[in-house]
């Protein structure tokens, strides 16, 4: 069983979130309609990676993207600015 819970919900009563999800195993998070968060409990994540995507039982769960690496990376290098200081 699936339960639903407004993004505010999910702010306002995080240790109710988090009792949901122990007890269900999943919680999804929806703002205005759109699913933007699924909460799972670690028996739950580790159900779906048994089942889950390739790779994901040989330990390369943390290094798929749905962004290419090369381009994640590129992504977080960022030119720092100038101080005010700086001529």
């Amino acid at each position: 069983m699936v339960k639903q819970v407004s993004a505010t919900d999910a702010k306002n009563n995080f240790g109710g979130l988090l009792e949901d999800v122990a007890a269900l195993g999943r919680v999804d998070v929806v703002k205005h309609g759109r699913l933007v968060a699924v909460v799972l409990s670690p028996r739950a994540f580790d159900a779906s990676l048994a089942v889950g995507a390739a790779g994901a039982r040989d330990g390369q769960w943390g290094k798929m993207h749905m962004i290419p690496a090369e381009l994640a990376r590129a992504a977080r290098m960022l030119n720092r600015p100038s101080t005010f200081d700086e001529e």
